[in-house]
Protein backbone atom coordinates (compact mmCIF):
# COMPACT_ATOMS: atom_id res chain seq x y z
CA UNK A 1 0.00 0.00 0.00
CA UNK A 2 2.65 2.63 1.31
CA UNK A 3 4.42 2.23 -2.35
CA UNK A 4 1.50 3.90 -4.21
CA UNK A 5 2.22 7.01 -2.10
CA UNK A 6 5.71 7.15 -2.89
CA UNK A 7 5.56 8.07 -6.28
CA UNK A 8 3.60 10.72 -8.64
CA UNK A 9 0.27 9.60 -9.68
CA UNK A 10 0.64 7.37 -12.79
CA UNK A 11 -3.45 6.85 -12.86
CA UNK A 12 -5.33 10.10 -12.03
CA UNK A 13 -9.36 9.99 -12.48
CA UNK A 14 -11.31 13.17 -12.67
CA UNK A 15 -14.77 12.30 -11.67
CA UNK A 16 -17.35 14.66 -12.53
CA UNK A 17 -21.15 15.27 -13.58
CA UNK A 18 -22.51 16.33 -16.41
CA UNK A 19 -19.99 14.62 -18.92
CA UNK A 20 -22.04 12.20 -20.72
CA UNK A 21 -24.71 15.50 -21.10
CA UNK A 22 -25.08 17.56 -24.50
CA UNK A 23 -25.42 20.60 -22.08
CA UNK A 24 -22.26 22.16 -20.80
CA UNK A 25 -21.79 22.75 -17.51
CA UNK A 26 -19.06 24.71 -15.64
CA UNK A 27 -17.88 21.41 -14.68
CA UNK A 28 -17.36 19.59 -17.92
CA UNK A 29 -15.53 23.09 -19.01
CA UNK A 30 -13.10 23.09 -16.18
CA UNK A 31 -12.45 18.72 -16.41
CA UNK A 32 -11.51 19.32 -20.15
CA UNK A 33 -8.63 21.82 -19.42
CA UNK A 34 -7.92 20.25 -16.08
CA UNK A 35 -7.42 16.67 -17.52
CA UNK A 36 -4.83 18.20 -20.28
CA UNK A 37 -2.27 20.38 -17.56
CA UNK A 38 -2.54 17.27 -15.43
CA UNK A 39 -1.25 15.31 -18.08
CA UNK A 40 1.31 17.90 -18.41
CA UNK A 41 2.11 18.11 -14.57
CA UNK A 42 2.23 14.37 -14.60
CA UNK A 43 4.32 13.30 -17.36
CA UNK A 44 3.21 10.07 -18.74
CA UNK A 45 0.19 9.32 -16.52
CA UNK A 46 -2.88 8.34 -17.81
CA UNK A 47 -5.86 10.77 -17.06
CA UNK A 48 -9.11 9.94 -17.41
CA UNK A 49 -12.88 12.10 -16.85
CA UNK A 50 -15.79 9.68 -15.66
CA UNK A 51 -18.91 10.12 -14.37
CA UNK A 52 -21.27 7.89 -12.06
CA UNK A 53 -21.66 5.24 -14.56
CA UNK A 54 -18.17 4.66 -14.89
CA UNK A 55 -17.71 3.52 -11.41
CA UNK A 56 -17.00 0.11 -11.57
CA UNK A 57 -14.11 0.86 -14.08
CA UNK A 58 -12.64 2.79 -11.54
CA UNK A 59 -13.14 -0.24 -9.05
CA UNK A 60 -11.15 -2.34 -11.32
CA UNK A 61 -8.43 0.16 -11.46
CA UNK A 62 -5.44 1.40 -9.31
CA UNK A 63 -6.46 4.85 -9.16
CA UNK A 64 -3.57 6.89 -7.78
CA UNK A 65 -5.42 9.83 -7.73
CA UNK A 66 -8.75 10.52 -8.13
CA UNK A 67 -10.61 14.14 -7.76
CA UNK A 68 -14.35 14.20 -7.67
CA UNK A 69 -16.66 16.86 -9.10
CA UNK A 70 -19.97 15.40 -7.07
CA UNK A 71 -21.12 18.44 -4.30
CA UNK A 72 -24.80 18.58 -5.12
CA UNK A 73 -27.30 18.40 -2.54
CA UNK A 74 -28.27 14.63 -2.85
CA UNK A 75 -27.65 12.18 -5.50
CA UNK A 76 -27.02 11.53 -8.18
CA UNK A 77 -25.12 15.03 -7.67
CA UNK A 78 -23.24 13.20 -4.32
CA UNK A 79 -21.00 10.32 -4.59
CA UNK A 80 -19.91 10.27 -1.21
CA UNK A 81 -18.49 6.52 -1.13
CA UNK A 82 -16.47 7.57 -3.42
CA UNK A 83 -13.48 6.79 -1.83
CA UNK A 84 -14.47 3.55 -0.88
CA UNK A 85 -13.93 2.55 -5.12
CA UNK A 86 -9.94 4.01 -4.63
CA UNK A 87 -6.80 2.55 -2.66
CA UNK A 88 -5.64 5.94 -3.62
CA UNK A 89 -5.68 10.15 -2.70
CA UNK A 90 -8.74 11.09 -3.16
CA UNK A 91 -9.96 14.97 -3.52
CA UNK A 92 -13.08 16.48 -3.49
CA UNK A 93 -13.61 19.88 -5.45
CA UNK A 94 -15.95 22.16 -3.92
CA UNK A 95 -16.65 25.33 -5.80
CA UNK A 96 -20.65 25.75 -5.13
CA UNK A 97 -23.21 25.16 -2.52
CA UNK A 98 -21.09 26.45 0.73
CA UNK A 99 -24.00 26.28 2.42
CA UNK A 100 -23.43 22.31 2.02
CA UNK A 101 -20.07 22.53 3.76
CA UNK A 102 -20.59 20.68 6.81
CA UNK A 103 -21.96 18.28 5.38
CA UNK A 104 -19.02 17.62 2.59
CA UNK A 105 -16.71 17.62 5.41
CA UNK A 106 -17.83 14.79 6.62
CA UNK A 107 -17.49 13.00 3.17
CA UNK A 108 -14.84 10.97 3.54
CA UNK A 109 -12.20 11.91 0.78
CA UNK A 110 -8.21 12.80 2.04
CA UNK A 111 -8.43 16.15 1.25
CA UNK A 112 -10.47 19.28 -0.27
CA UNK A 113 -9.73 21.65 -3.02
CA UNK A 114 -11.86 24.84 -3.10
CA UNK A 115 -11.98 28.25 -4.59
CA UNK A 116 -13.15 29.76 -1.65
CA UNK A 117 -10.53 31.30 1.54
CA UNK A 118 -13.72 30.94 3.68
CA UNK A 119 -14.51 27.50 2.53
CA UNK A 120 -10.94 25.98 3.08
CA UNK A 121 -10.62 27.35 6.45
CA UNK A 122 -14.28 25.30 7.08
CA UNK A 123 -13.05 22.09 5.28
CA UNK A 124 -9.91 22.18 6.84
CA UNK A 125 -10.84 22.05 10.54
CA UNK A 126 -11.96 18.58 9.75
CA UNK A 127 -9.45 17.34 6.54
CA UNK A 128 -6.57 19.19 4.95
CA UNK A 129 -7.98 21.26 2.38
CA UNK A 130 -6.69 23.91 -0.33
CA UNK A 131 -7.47 27.29 -2.16
CA UNK A 132 -6.79 26.63 -5.43
CA UNK A 133 -9.02 29.05 -7.85
CA UNK A 134 -10.55 28.29 -10.91
CA UNK A 135 -8.66 29.51 -14.02
CA UNK A 136 -8.04 29.62 -17.94
CA UNK A 137 -5.93 27.49 -20.33
CA UNK A 138 -2.27 29.46 -20.44
CA UNK A 139 -2.55 30.21 -24.08
CA UNK A 140 -6.42 31.51 -23.78
CA UNK A 141 -6.89 34.88 -24.24
CA UNK A 142 -8.42 37.32 -27.11
CA UNK A 143 -9.65 36.39 -30.33
CA UNK A 144 -11.13 37.74 -33.46
CA UNK A 145 -14.86 38.60 -33.07
CA UNK A 146 -17.63 37.08 -35.20
CA UNK A 147 -20.27 38.55 -36.49
CA UNK A 148 -22.48 35.90 -35.19
CA UNK A 149 -22.02 36.47 -31.27
CA UNK A 150 -21.80 40.08 -31.31
CA UNK A 151 -23.79 42.31 -29.60
CA UNK A 152 -23.89 44.99 -26.75
CA UNK A 153 -24.51 42.84 -23.96
CA UNK A 154 -23.93 39.01 -23.30
CA UNK A 155 -24.76 36.32 -20.39
CA UNK A 156 -23.55 32.77 -20.89
CA UNK A 157 -24.78 29.88 -18.51
CA UNK A 158 -27.72 28.24 -17.21
CA UNK A 159 -31.18 29.94 -16.99
CA UNK A 160 -31.72 28.34 -13.54
CA UNK A 161 -31.65 25.15 -12.92
CA UNK A 162 -30.24 23.26 -10.06
CA UNK A 163 -29.17 25.49 -7.17
CA UNK A 164 -29.40 28.63 -9.32
CA UNK A 165 -32.44 30.85 -7.65
CA UNK A 166 -34.84 32.09 -10.44
CA UNK A 167 -35.03 35.65 -8.35
CA UNK A 168 -30.94 35.98 -8.12
CA UNK A 169 -31.08 35.43 -12.20
CA UNK A 170 -34.04 37.98 -12.75
CA UNK A 171 -32.07 40.35 -10.13
CA UNK A 172 -29.56 40.94 -12.28
CA UNK A 173 -30.27 39.90 -15.79
CA UNK A 174 -33.52 41.14 -15.71
CA UNK A 175 -31.72 44.99 -16.91
CA UNK A 176 -30.16 43.71 -19.85
CA UNK A 177 -33.53 43.40 -21.33
CA UNK A 178 -33.51 46.97 -22.08
CA UNK A 179 -30.04 46.54 -24.67
CA UNK A 180 -28.94 44.63 -27.57
CA UNK A 181 -28.70 41.29 -25.16
CA UNK A 182 -27.86 38.35 -25.90
CA UNK A 183 -28.34 35.06 -23.84
CA UNK A 184 -26.43 31.58 -24.18
CA UNK A 185 -26.72 28.41 -22.97
CA UNK A 186 -29.23 26.32 -21.30
CA UNK A 187 -32.92 26.92 -19.56
CA UNK A 188 -33.74 30.05 -21.37
CA UNK A 189 -37.08 28.41 -23.23
CA UNK A 190 -40.20 29.97 -22.21
CA UNK A 191 -41.68 26.27 -21.12
CA UNK A 192 -38.55 26.37 -18.52
CA UNK A 193 -39.61 29.36 -17.13
CA UNK A 194 -43.42 29.42 -17.11
CA UNK A 195 -43.74 28.70 -13.77
CA UNK A 196 -41.54 31.66 -12.32
CA UNK A 197 -44.16 34.07 -14.30
CA UNK A 198 -47.46 31.86 -13.73
CA UNK A 199 -48.98 35.50 -12.50
CA UNK A 200 -47.82 37.56 -15.16
CA UNK A 201 -47.12 35.29 -18.59
CA UNK A 202 -46.50 38.03 -20.38
CA UNK A 203 -43.17 38.79 -18.40
CA UNK A 204 -41.69 35.89 -19.39
CA UNK A 205 -39.58 36.79 -21.96
CA UNK A 206 -36.10 35.23 -21.56
CA UNK A 207 -36.68 33.07 -24.83
CA UNK A 208 -37.01 36.52 -26.82
CA UNK A 209 -33.29 37.16 -25.95
CA UNK A 210 -32.09 33.24 -26.05
CA UNK A 211 -29.68 32.13 -29.15
CA UNK A 212 -29.64 28.50 -27.99
CA UNK A 213 -26.50 26.23 -26.83
CA UNK A 214 -22.82 28.31 -27.37
CA UNK A 215 -19.90 25.42 -28.48
CA UNK A 216 -17.70 24.48 -25.91
CA UNK A 217 -14.77 25.60 -28.30
CA UNK A 218 -16.77 29.12 -28.84
CA UNK A 219 -16.36 30.87 -25.39
CA UNK A 220 -13.49 33.01 -26.11
CA UNK A 221 -15.22 33.66 -29.68
CA UNK A 222 -18.34 34.90 -27.41
CA UNK A 223 -16.52 37.17 -25.10
CA UNK A 224 -14.29 38.45 -27.85
CA UNK A 225 -17.41 39.58 -29.66
CA UNK A 226 -19.04 41.35 -27.32
CA UNK A 227 -19.21 45.18 -25.93
CA UNK A 228 -20.48 43.88 -22.07
CA UNK A 229 -20.40 40.66 -20.16
CA UNK A 230 -23.19 40.24 -17.52
CA UNK A 231 -22.10 37.68 -14.55
CA UNK A 232 -23.32 36.94 -11.48
CA UNK A 233 -23.10 34.35 -8.76
CA UNK A 234 -25.30 31.74 -7.01
CA UNK A 235 -26.59 33.03 -3.73
CA UNK A 236 -23.95 31.11 -1.45
CA UNK A 237 -20.66 31.41 -3.65
CA UNK A 238 -21.22 35.14 -3.70
CA UNK A 239 -21.39 34.99 0.30
CA UNK A 240 -18.63 32.52 0.83
CA UNK A 241 -16.19 34.35 -2.03
CA UNK A 242 -16.57 31.39 -5.24
CA UNK A 243 -15.29 33.09 -7.88
CA UNK A 244 -17.00 31.08 -10.82
CA UNK A 245 -15.32 30.27 -13.94
CA UNK A 246 -17.28 33.37 -15.78
CA UNK A 247 -14.99 35.63 -14.22
CA UNK A 248 -11.26 34.34 -15.59
CA UNK A 249 -13.21 33.36 -18.63
CA UNK A 250 -14.59 37.22 -19.72
CA UNK A 251 -11.56 38.53 -18.43
CA UNK A 252 -9.11 36.50 -20.05
CA UNK A 253 -10.50 37.39 -23.32
CA UNK A 254 -9.93 41.48 -22.40
CA UNK A 255 -13.76 41.93 -21.74
CA UNK A 256 -15.51 44.52 -19.65
CA UNK A 257 -17.55 42.44 -17.45
CA UNK A 258 -20.54 43.75 -15.04
CA UNK A 259 -20.38 41.93 -11.86
CA UNK A 260 -22.33 40.85 -8.77
CA UNK A 261 -19.58 41.36 -5.45
CA UNK A 262 -19.08 38.26 -4.08
CA UNK A 263 -16.71 38.02 -0.84
CA UNK A 264 -12.78 39.03 -1.78
CA UNK A 265 -13.61 40.13 -5.05
CA UNK A 266 -13.25 43.65 -5.29
CA UNK A 267 -9.84 43.69 -3.17
CA UNK A 268 -8.21 41.17 -5.83
CA UNK A 269 -9.62 42.49 -9.59
CA UNK A 270 -9.77 46.09 -8.54
CA UNK A 271 -11.25 48.34 -11.12
CA UNK A 272 -10.81 45.21 -13.04
CA UNK A 273 -14.33 44.66 -13.08
CA UNK A 274 -17.43 46.90 -13.20
CA UNK A 275 -19.57 45.91 -9.64
CA UNK A 276 -23.15 46.11 -9.72
CA UNK A 277 -25.63 45.49 -6.72
CA UNK A 278 -28.25 44.51 -9.92
CA UNK A 279 -31.84 45.79 -10.96
CA UNK A 280 -31.21 49.59 -12.48
CA UNK A 281 -28.03 49.95 -11.54
CA UNK A 282 -26.81 47.13 -14.13
CA UNK A 283 -28.85 49.43 -16.98
CA UNK A 284 -27.21 52.27 -15.76
CA UNK A 285 -23.60 50.75 -15.53
CA UNK A 286 -24.87 49.36 -18.84
CA UNK A 287 -25.28 53.32 -21.04
CA UNK A 288 -22.47 54.36 -19.06
CA UNK A 289 -20.06 51.91 -20.58
CA UNK A 290 -21.67 51.27 -23.75
CA UNK A 291 -20.97 54.73 -24.57
CA UNK A 292 -16.96 54.32 -23.53
CA UNK A 293 -15.11 52.44 -25.76
CA UNK A 294 -11.83 53.24 -24.79
CA UNK A 295 -12.77 52.82 -20.48
CA UNK A 296 -14.10 49.59 -21.52
CA UNK A 297 -10.82 48.31 -23.24
CA UNK A 298 -8.84 50.06 -20.90
CA UNK A 299 -10.33 48.00 -17.79
CA UNK A 300 -10.69 45.31 -20.36
CA UNK A 301 -7.16 44.92 -20.50
CA UNK A 302 -6.33 45.38 -16.64
CA UNK A 303 -8.90 41.98 -15.83
CA UNK A 304 -6.77 40.61 -18.65
CA UNK A 305 -3.16 40.99 -17.59
CA UNK A 306 -4.15 40.02 -14.03
CA UNK A 307 -5.60 36.45 -14.45
CA UNK A 308 -2.79 35.68 -17.43
CA UNK A 309 -0.57 36.35 -14.41
CA UNK A 310 -2.09 34.90 -11.80
CA UNK A 311 -5.02 32.49 -12.81
CA UNK A 312 -4.29 29.68 -15.73
CA UNK A 313 -4.07 26.11 -15.38
CA UNK A 314 -0.07 25.43 -15.05
CA UNK A 315 -0.14 27.28 -11.77
CA UNK A 316 -3.73 25.39 -11.04
CA UNK A 317 -2.27 21.75 -11.87
CA UNK A 318 0.91 23.24 -9.53
CA UNK A 319 -1.49 23.25 -6.60
CA UNK A 320 -2.76 19.93 -6.93
CA UNK A 321 0.50 18.54 -7.70
CA UNK A 322 1.62 19.92 -4.60
CA UNK A 323 -1.34 18.84 -2.55
CA UNK A 324 -1.61 15.68 -3.80
CA UNK A 325 1.89 15.25 -2.59
CA UNK A 326 0.96 16.43 1.03
CA UNK A 327 -2.03 14.14 0.86
CA UNK A 328 0.59 10.97 -0.33
CA UNK A 329 2.60 11.96 3.04
CA UNK A 330 -0.13 12.04 5.16
CA UNK A 331 -1.38 8.30 3.84
CA UNK A 332 1.72 6.65 3.88
CA UNK A 333 2.66 7.64 7.27
CA UNK A 334 -0.51 6.36 8.18
CA UNK A 335 0.14 3.32 6.20
CA UNK A 336 3.26 2.20 8.23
Amino acid sequence: MSDQFADPPRTIVLFSPGLDEEAIWGEKIAVRSEAKYLRKEFPGAQVFEYCLRDLDKIAAMRVDLLISYYTGPEPPWRVDEIASFVAGVTILKVVNHADLLEEFARIPVDGFITNSRAAAGVLGRHRPAAFVPLAVEDDYGPVEPEDRYRADVVFLGSGGRGNKAPATTKHYLDAAKKFDFALWGAAWDRDYWSRQYADNPDDNQWHRFWRGALPLDDIAKLYSSAKIVLNYHEDTQREWGMWNNRVFEALGCGALMICDEPAGFRAEFGDAVVITRGGEETATLIAHYLARPEERRRLGEIGRRIVRERYTYSRWAKSVREFCQRLATIKRTRAR
